[in-house]
């Protein structure tokens, strides 16, 4: 069952230590096969992006053949780190803003609905908790990374 109040926890942690980032560590590189924190959120736009899209094609029905992405392609396809991160980091409030909505306002009814693809079955219930664990799991990267990069 979805916890609204979870999910508002997890954007308003996340949130807070985007505000508190000191803009001169956002594009420090550590390694070749390191994200900055820049490309953290970056890949986070991408997750709030693909599952925005999962999520309002499985509210009408099951969903069969919908791309999965891969996110070291799409963080180097993009180029986040040449991009400016207050303006990324507001696209990832917003867009998250608007799923936190899509995720509060989900009928019942349409939970169960699937998207199939080569790894399994997922219901939609299932992607909107799994969108927030992901989430979180990320926010303990970028604090890890914010320590590295602040050293």
């Amino acid at each position: 069952m979805f916890e609204s109040k979870v999910a508002q926890e997890v954007i308003g942690d996340f949130q807070k230590l985007i505000d508190e980032t000191p803009q001169e560590l956002v594009h420090v590189r550590l390694s070749s096969d390191a994200w900055t924190l820049t490309e953290i959120v970056g890949h986070l736009v991408d997750s709030a992006s693909n599952n925005h899209q999962r999520f309002a094609w499985l509210r009408q029905g099951n969903l069969e053949n919908f791309p999965a992405y891969d996110a070291e392609s799409w963080v180097q396809a993009q180029a986040y780190d040449d991009y400016d991160f207050t303006m990324l980091a507001g696209l990832w409030t917003h867009y998250n803003a608007l799923i936190l909505y899509l995720a509060q306002t989900t009928p019942q009814g349409v939970l169960d609905n699937e998207w199939v693809c080569p790894d399994g079955s997922y219901s939609l219930g299932f992607l909107i908790e799994d969108y927030y664990t992901h989430l979180q799991g990320h926010a303990e990267h970028y604090k890890e990374r914010l320590a590295e990069v602040s050293v």
